[in-house]
């Protein structure tokens, strides 16, 4: 639940959309354009900042959508005007438009104009959201009139007493035993990624560098207990060995040294699940074979806004037995460990 992996996914559904109203006798056009605002973010607790993209499907009968997507002036309403409401108080917040490139949010090369890239933005000082409460983005033009607007819940953030095992326990794998996390998250968080980044030394030709490789242990896991508020993940620990297995190169020259480890779990509220349930149900082999569109915005809008929030847990240790396995293990030998 990245932003920028989300962003990706709208930002080729975009084009997805333009070229379907472009070429379709159903969506015929007889007033010469039309646009569609596709619009991308998320609030976190978590984050130093929120951004939001605002961008349309700007379609017309004689220009095609590949190069409608790099004018930007097509491609963004040059007057929208952005807004949050805290929906318990009343209260609305404005978001200053931004050019994302600018702020460490680079745009890829690929259908869409590349450069400006223009974001909406507001620092977390500012917006102070308030935990488990319902917040309403709003976009809508110069003289007042909504564009679309959508709503999502505030999660709560994890907190290191609402994660298992404790901040103490050492990370420990053996080949044929369940290694197990559960987190104990707000009632809004519903759909979660679990990843743990390993970082080491690894040293070749009398050079030393420091490395890293991220195992996503869990992905999109939405499995609660049956009683409680608990989520238990749970993957035999020869997952984690072959997993190094295949991140690292095999090479006799490399010696490497195991440094820490740090656990991420990244959580995001029900339109996320929403989004990805929805996108499954034309897929696989008795499908209609069209991927439908999921958005949670009113007025004919495209796109996703809702809540995330990320926990994180550094410095954490192997335990011996784990290190002696993946310096001496069938499965890892070769990475040479020392």
């Amino acid at each position: 639940m990245h932003f920028n992996k989300y962003f990706f996914i709208y930002t080729t559904s975009l084009l997805f959309l333009m070229v379907q109203l472009a070429c379709s006798n159903e969506f015929q056009l007889t007033e010469g354009t039309v646009d569609i605002p596709i619009v991308y973010g998320d609030i976190s607790v978590t984050d130093t900042a929120t951004y939001i993209r605002v961008e349309r499907a700007f379609v017309n009968e004689t220009t095609s959508a590949y190069e409608l997507s790099k004018d930007p002036n097509l491609l963004y309403y040059e007057d929208a005007i952005v807004k949050i409401k805290h929906i318990k108080s009343g209260k609305e917040f404005l978001l200053k438009r931004v050019d994302g490139n600018l702020e460490g949010y680079k745009r890829d090369a690929g259908a869409f104009a590349e450069a400006p890239n223009y974001l909406y933005k507001i620092s977390q000082r500012d917006l102070k959201l308030i935990p488990k409460d319902e917040y309403k983005l709003i976009i809508s033009k110069s003289d007042g009139a909504v564009l679309t607007e959508a709503s999502a819940v505030v999660i709560s953030e994890l907190i290191e007493g609402d994660v298992e095992p404790k901040i103490s326990a050492k990370l420990s794998f053996a080949y044929n035993i369940d290694f197990k996390v559960t987190w104990y998250p707000d009632l809004n968080a519903v759909i979660h990624d679990l990843t743990i980044h390993f970082l080491f030394d690894e040293e070749k030709n009398g050079k030393t560098e420091l490395k890293t490789v991220s195992w996503t242990a869990a992905k999109n896991f939405t499995d609660k207990a049956l009683t409680g508020n608990g989520y238990p993940f749970t993957t035999k620990g020869r997952g984690f060995y072959e997993f190094m297995q295949g991140a690292m190169e095999k090479n006799p020259a490399i010696k490497r040294y195991f440094k820490s480890a740090t656990m991420e779990i990244t959580s995001g509220s029900k339109e996320v699940k929403e989004y990805i349930s929805y996108g499954q149900v034309n897929l696989g082999i008795t499908s209609s074979g069209e991927i439908p569109v999921y958005s949670n915005f009113s007025n004919n809008g495209r796109g996703l806004f809702y809540s995330k929030t990320k926990f994180k847990r550094t410095n954490i240790e192997l335990a011996k037995e784990t290190l002696d396995s993946l310096r001496n293990g069938i499965i890892t030998k070769e990475l040479n460990f020392q």
